[in-house]
């Protein structure tokens, strides 16, 4: 995804939160949609862990031919 194809949300924060993301864009210079796409795909992947160790503890068969559940976005950004 590029900024032209980027869907534009509003989102309100808690200061802490604010005032995290405003000190991490000043130490890196990431912008704050890199930011907050960067905490999206770390709870994305954090659920999709959970998932995984849910079927484990079933034993459930699991597809391996559908794919991971993980996406190559992290370029998507840069």
């Amino acid at each position: 995804m590029t900024y032209e194809t980027a869907q534009r949300i509003t989102a309100s924060l808690p200061p802490h939160l604010a005032a995290f993301v405003d000190e991490y864009q000043q130490r890196t210079g990431t912008s704050k949609s890199e930011i907050i796409a960067m905490g999206l795909r770390a709870l994305k992947e954090q659920l999709l862990a959970e998932e995984y160790a849910e079927y484990a503890r079933s034993g459930e068969f699991v597809d391996l031919e559908t794919g991971d559940g993980l996406d190559n976005e992290a370029a998507q950004w840069q």
